[in-house]
């Protein structure tokens, strides 16, 4: 007679262990499949690891490697001491079904989870929460008192937003750009492409930071150019490796706070970089995506005030207001900025009419400066609330970037740990991103917290404590 079946036993699996494929790939191919076609219900429990190791003959490791994949698709939830779930909802697939070609969606190299995230870490976000909305709606009704262009509007944007955003770079990034020489975009990353299309020509050499801004290498790339990626340290990019050889058409940088590693592009390196780009004529972007952030320490000023002729600024007020907004602006020599706006004439370009008239409203009320210092002392509070929950909840992780901006960098100081931290994270279902998917050659992980609410903060240390007990747990091959 035979013994009785546990109630999450797994259903029968194929494996060949004489296949050159490995077996956690078969593995978690064959679970994949019985999910989908029903044959593991939603919702059911799993075999612990070892179990299901001894039912099926098989290390340990091999089932914790499958299990994590699955996790990372949105086809199990681990659910901490409880064990791991089939998803309670799953696209069902028939077995009469023509199987098209095995595709996991991926974003800039991570696999995104099709159910809701327990916590979104990915950087980007804004606390828009904090703006009043009596001053928003009273933005959005300047907009609404005025009819909008008969045509696309002035190429460069809208002359009075223009005048009020280089008086604010006056005043508070130390810079000299007069009207004419801003440029509104439709945000961050349209500015770069835009530049790409202008300034770099098939061949141009075009330097970039490694670890950085992927979006900036990728519109190089698209112009035609040849991307130099440099390296960065603990201050900022190594400019003398920019220049080892030909020089850089053009040189990407985000010198306030470098993205993704959180360091700033030290006094003396700021030195050496304009002794080059004056002797041999390059032309640096200077990135200035969270500069109203800085927690520690000098907030230098701009490149552009010092190497006008040699430095495009781009900036947003994204991160104090809403991404969503889509708009961000360039502050350029006069050259570049009349052939940015030929650019944008000729291909229609233009930033959004409403969104500008706002965005004007706020400046020209000083409710925008009103808000930045709200969200500053916001966001320095919630930065030493994290900072705080992590060196007395996961005291063995050590953390960079916290000088300034929205996000930090966690690591466990050894590249495997980094790893397997990450995997933890993500048996979690914590979406974010590591230091990898920004070009670099470490699994640090990313945590994003300009979004999050106090409680969000503590939640955020809970679950990286979490992650370090199931690694810690592995570590001493103790677990389910």
């Amino acid at each position: 007679m035979k013994p009785p079946q546990h109630r999450s036993a797994l259903p029968p699996l194929a494996l060949d262990p004489n296949s050159r494929r490995p077996l956690n790939a078969q593995l978690a191919e064959s679970l994949r499949e019985a999910i989908r076609a029903g044959r593991i219900a939603p919702g059911r429990p799993m075999p612990p690891t070892r179990e299901a190791a001894l039912q099926l003959g098989i290390g340990r490791n091999t089932v914790v490697d499958a299990y994590s994949d699955l996790v990372a698709e949105g086809l199990l939830e681990a659910r901490g001491r409880l064990g791991t779930f089939a998803a309670p909802q799953v696209a069902r697939t028939s077995t009469t079904e023509a199987r098209s070609p095995r595709a996991v969606l991926r974003l800039a190299g991570q696999r995104v989870a099709t159910n809701a995230p327990a916590q979104d870490w990915r950087l980007g976000q804004s606390g828009s929460q904090l703006l009043p909305l009596q001053v928003w709606r009273a933005a959005c009704r300047e907009a609404g008192r005025h009819l909008p262009p008969p045509d696309y509007g002035d190429p460069k944007g809208l002359p009075s937003l223009r005048v009020a955003i280089a008086a604010w770079l006056r005043r508070h990034r130390g810079t000299d750009h007069d009207a004419q020489q801003i440029v509104v975009t439709q945000g961050t990353g349209a500015a770069l492409e835009l530049l790409a299309r202008v300034l770099v020509r098939a061949g141009d050499l075009c330097a970039v930071e490694s670890p950085g801004y992927p979006r900036a290498a990728a519109a190089f790339e698209a112009a035609g150019g040849t991307v130099l990626h440099v390296p960065v340290d603990s201050q900022g990019m190594q400019v003398g490796s920019a220049f080892a050889g030909p020089a850089p058409t053009v040189l990407h940088l985000t010198a306030a706070h470098q993205y993704p590693s959180g360091v700033r592009l030290s006094g003396a390196r700021r030195a050496e970089l304009a002794a080059l780009v004056i002797r041999r004529g390059s032309l640096v972007i200077e990135n200035e995506y969270d500069h109203e952030f800085i927690y520690e320490g000098q907030n230098h000023a701009a490149l552009a005030g010092s190497l006008p002729a040699h430095t495009v600024l781009v900036s947003t007020f994204a991160k104090a207001i809403s991404p969503a907004l889509r708009i961000g602006f360039i502050a350029a020599p006069h050259a570049v900025a009349a052939t940015l706006a030929q650019a944008i004439e000729r291909d229609r370009l233009h930033a959004s009419w409403p969104v500008q008239t706002s965005l004007q409203w706020l400046l020209a009320a000083g409710e925008l400066q009103r808000h930045l210092r709200r969200v500053r002392r916001h966001h320095a509070s919630q930065r030493g609330r994290l900072v705080q929950a992590l060196k007395q909840r996961c005291p063995e992780v050590r953390f960079r970037g916290q000088e300034g901006g929205l996000h930090i960098a966690l690591t466990m100081g050894e590249p495997t740990l980094d790893r397997r931290l990450a995997r933890r994270l993500r048996e979690l279902g914590i979406a974010f991103q590591t230091m990898r998917e920004f070009g670099g050659d470490s699994d640090e992980v990313l945590l994003g917290y300009g979004h999050m609410s106090a409680h969000e903060i503590e939640h955020a240390a809970e679950l990286l404590a979490k992650a370090l007990s199931l690694l810690q747990g592995r570590k001493r091959g103790v677990g389910r």
